[in-house]
């Protein structure tokens, strides 16, 4: 087993509030507009999962180069930019009016960098995915979001095993205190659990409870929590390991389990 009872009993915990707090966020801009002008990319959906894709590698490579050149300061910019606007659009679901929403976000943000506390840090953690994956939910269909869980899952275990770009970008964000992801420290242990494994399964359970209603929704992010349960039972300490095909399983057998059930 990789992590403690305890360490994994707040990893799930984390996890599942996540999700929960990322739909109750997007049930409320299903039929609500963004706030600040924002719009969904243009995109038709048959096309959505090679975006998505497109924009990873996309968006890894800039990493490496920044970090070559030693950008970090416009790294730590651009991750500020998207911290503020996920956590921003957050609380504007939750009636907090946009330009006060825009104001807390910076805060909590501002904080979270400079503090490097891991209270602080998963709390923003709480709040940005909803934010995020509500810009992306109206360009996806079920069979567009599981193929783009798929080929993520694809992607993370040759990110992971293979050329291991993903095990440097998250020490990268981790050393300079920009990461993505739930962060637990329980005595001399330190989990980590990667903020691409919590917004792909938050786009497909989003998807959904549009599309489905809450109780396939629901499914699907229980079977995502027991996909990383399985993952952290049969891992090894010290070890880094692709967490989106555990996730995908998970994520697909809840789905099937509630349209059976």
């Amino acid at each position: 087993m990789k992590y403690s009872i305890k360490t994994v009993a707040i990893i799930l915990l984390l996890f599942i509030v996540i999700q929960l707090v990322g739909l109750a966020v997007n049930n409320h801009y299903f039929t609500s507009e963004l706030p600040y002008g924002l719009k969904p990319p243009e995109i038709k959906t048959e096309f959505s999962p090679w975006f998505f894709i497109t924009m990873v590698l996309a968006v890894t490579l800039i990493f490496f180069v920044m970090q070559k050149f030693k950008f970090e300061l416009l790294m730590k910019l651009w991750f500020f930019f998207a911290f503020v606007v996920g956590i921003s659009v957050a609380l504007s679901a939750f009636g907090i009016e946009p330009m006060f929403a825009i104001v807390v976000a910076a805060v909590i943000t501002l904080l979270k960098f400079k503090e490097s506390d891991v209270i602080t840090h998963n709390l923003g953690e709480i709040l940005l995915y909803g934010g995020i994956v509500a810009l992306f939910v109206p360009i996806l269909n079920l069979f567009a979001v599981t193929l783009l869980l798929i080929l993520m899952s694809v992607y993370d275990f040759i990110a992971v095993f293979i050329t291991k770009h993903m095990v440097g970008l998250a020490k990268m964000q981790e050393s300079l205190g920009i990461f993505s992801g739930i962060i637990v420290v329980n005595k001399d242990e330190v989990a980590i659990l990667g903020g691409g494994d919590i917004a792909f399964t938050m786009l497909f359970s989003s998807v959904l409870l549009r599309d489905f209603g809450s109780l396939p929704a629901l499914f699907a992010v229980y079977g995502a929590a027991l996909g990383i349960l399985t993952l952290i039972l049969i891992g090894e300490k010290k070890k880094f390991y692709p967490a989106m095909p555990f996730v995908t399983i998970g994520c697909l057998l809840g789905f099937g389990l509630s349209m059976i059930i």
